[in-house]
């Protein structure tokens, strides 16, 4: 007996969205307990396996795997136009392996080695609290840059979603922590300002990395045939075996299709 299970947009991001909002209510309403409620049964513990802003809990865990299924879902069309000799191969290839470094980033926390040498050396406080944003901010500018031809080349729709979801992680990964390092310095990361602007931010990267996947899985749907996984449940004289195939009958990339749906 075989089970195909197709990647729909809509699907994916629907479920990604919920667990997002899930993710994002359980950690400020378990923060402000913190504060406002007298303590009871696993309080503490709650709050910091749901802490969006904490390392190494639920969180964490969810976005390592959304950047880690992003950087998939970019080898398989990086694999798609290395097949076709696509002048673009190459940008593919490398947003893979910068979502794969993302990925490892977010669960090991790699970017917060930077903050303490980067103080030393720029003297820095108040809103460069998290002086981590200098080198990444100025990676992240080589990026666009460098990225621009490729930005401009896609479908309109998929420009679109690429564009709203840098938008919204390089704004709230860069963009918030720089109020949310002032607040840090000058008023601890136990005041409810900093808890504000810190769910902000983590929710902004989250909900970026679900409209870039929400255009990934588009892109694939329209113009390489879409992904599924098929299941199969053997019989007497037959292995399991569970595999993904991915259809590519086509490359041709149409001008005006509406990837949203």
């Amino acid at each position: 007996m075989k089970f195909q299970i197709p990647l729909a947009p809509g699907s994916v991001t629907q479920f990604l969205l919920r667990v997002v909002t899930c993710l994002v209510v359980i950690s400020f309403l378990s923060q402000m307990s913190l504060y406002y409620l007298p303590d009871y049964p696993s309080r503490d513990f709650l709050a910091k396996a749901f802490n969006v802003d904490a390392e190494r809990n639920l969180p964490t865990f969810y976005s390592f795997l959304a950047l880690l299924f992003s950087s998939l879902l970019l080898g398989v069309i990086a694999y798609a136009k290395n097949l076709d000799s696509d002048r673009y191969k190459n940008h593919w290839k490398i947003l893979s392996f910068i979502f794969l470094f993302l990925s490892l980033d977010e669960a090991g926390s790699l970017h917060e080695k930077l903050i303490d040498p980067m103080r030393s050396l720029l003297k820095a406080s108040g809103f460069l609290y998290f002086t981590w944003i200098v080198p990444f901010g100025f990676l992240v500018a080589i990026f666009l840059l460098s990225y621009s031809k490729f930005v401009l080349h896609l479908p309109v729709a998929t420009r679109k979603l690429f564009v709203a979801a840098c938008a919204l992680y390089i704004g709230g990964a860069i963009g918030m922590e720089i109020p949310g390092g002032y607040l840090y310095s000058t008023m601890g990361m136990e005041s409810v300002p900093y808890l504000i602007v810190a769910t902000v931010e983590e929710s902004l990267e989250m909900v970026g990395i679900v409209v870039f996947i929400h255009g990934l899985i588009s892109y694939i749907k329209t113009y390489l045939g879409g992904v599924s996984w098929n299941i199969y449940i053997p019989g007497k004289n037959t292995q399991v075996t569970e595999h993904q195939n991915i259809g590519i009958p086509a490359v041709s990339e149409p001008a005006n299709t509406n990837l949203l749906r």
